[in-house]
C-alpha cells in the first residue's frame, strides 16, 4: 500500500489545506509539494503554527479543509488500520523529548525497531550504529537519565534515523546541539535525502537554514497560513499583519 521507489516520487502533498486551532487559524490555502529526494526546511516564529503542520503530515491531525496526501493517500480517509501503516513509514522526531528514562540509550533507539518486528538482533546492531553516526558509540549502555540534554537530543535523532524511513520529519532537530553536531545533523540528512527520503524539518536555526542553498534544499517560510519561499530575514521580522512579498505556490 505504501512505499516502493523513492527518488523524484511525490511523497507529500497540501493542496489547499486549511487548520484552525481555537480561534487561530493556523493553514489558509496552504500548498506545498515534495518529492522524495528532496530536504525542505520550514521557519516561522514559534506558535505559528510549524508543529501543527508536521502533525498533519503524519497523520495526527485531519485538515478541516483541502488534502494531505502522502504517498499518494489521502491521509484524512484512511482506515484506523491503514494510519498505523503509514507512520511506520514515516520517521517522527518530536521536539519534546520523549525518552525512556531508566532505559539505556541502546534500548531506546533499539525498541523503535522492534516495534515494526525488526528482530532483536538486527534492532541492536542497527541501533548501535544509529547512536555511533551521532556521536554517541561510547555511551550507548548509559542509562538515558544520566545524559545531557543534547546527548538526549542526539538519542531521540538516532531513533528516527535508524528506521531508515521513506520520509524523516523532525521538529528543532538542532535544539541543544553545539556547532559540530549541526554539521553533522546535516550530513545525516544530506545522506537521507541521496538515499532517496524527503526531509522535512521546522526550525529557525540559522545554522541549518544556511543549508537550504543546497540543491535539492528548499526554505520554506509558514506565514499568514501560507507556505512562502523563505528568506533568513523574515525570521526575524515577522507580522502577521503584513502581506506576503509572494503568492506563488511552492
Amino acid at each position: 500500500m505504501f512505499g516502493g521507489g523513492r527518488t523524484n516520487r511525490r511523497m507529500i502533498e497540501l493542496s489547499k489545506v486549511c487548520f484552525r486551532r481555537g480561534d487561530r487559524q493556523i493553514l489558509d490555502g496552504a500548498f506545498v509539494r515534495i518529492d522524495g529526494g528532496q530536504v525542505v526546511l520550514i521557519s516561522g516564529p514559534s506558535g505559528i503554527g510549524k508543529t501543527s503542520l508536521l502533525s498533519l503530515i503524519g497523520g495526527f491531525l485531519n485538515a478541516d479543509h483541502g488534502a494531505v496526501r502522502v504517498f499518494d493517500r489521502d491521509v484524512a480517509r484512511l482506515r484506523h488500520t491503514s494510519t498505523s501503516l503509514l507512520r511506520r513509514k514515516i520517521a517522527f522526531v518530536p521536539q519534546e523529548l520523549e525518552l525512556i528514562d531508566d532505559l539505556s540509550a541502546l534500548a531506546n533507539v533499539r525498541l523503535a525497531l522492534e516495534v515494526s518486528g525488526v528482530s532483536r538482533k538486527e534492532a541492536v546492531e542497527r541501533s548501535a550504529q544509529a547512536l555511533a553516526a551521532m556521536d554517541l558509540a561510547e555511551h550507548i549502555d548509559d542509562k538515558v537519565c544520566n545524559l545531557s540534554t543534547g546527548q538526549r537530543r542526539r538519542v531521540c535523532l538516532a531513533r528516527g534515523l535508524v528506521r531508515e524511513s521513506e520520509i524523516f520529519v523532525a521538529d528543532e532537530p538542532s535544539n541543544d546541539l553545539d556547532a559540530e553536531r549541526v554539521l553533522l545533523l546535516v550530513d545525516l540528512v544530506e545522506a537521507m535525502r541521496e538515499r532517496g527520503s524527503a526531509v522535512i524539518i521546522a526550525t529557525n536555526d540559522p545554522r541549518l537554514l544556511a543549508h537550504a542553498q543546497q540543491p535539492a534544499w528548499r526554505h520554506l517560510d509558514l506565514r499568514m497560513g501560507q507556505l512562502l519561499p523563505g528568506n533568513m530575514g523574515a525570521l526575524f521580522d515577522h507580522s502577521e499583519g503584513e502581506s506576503p512579498l509572494v503568492s506563488d505556490t511552492v
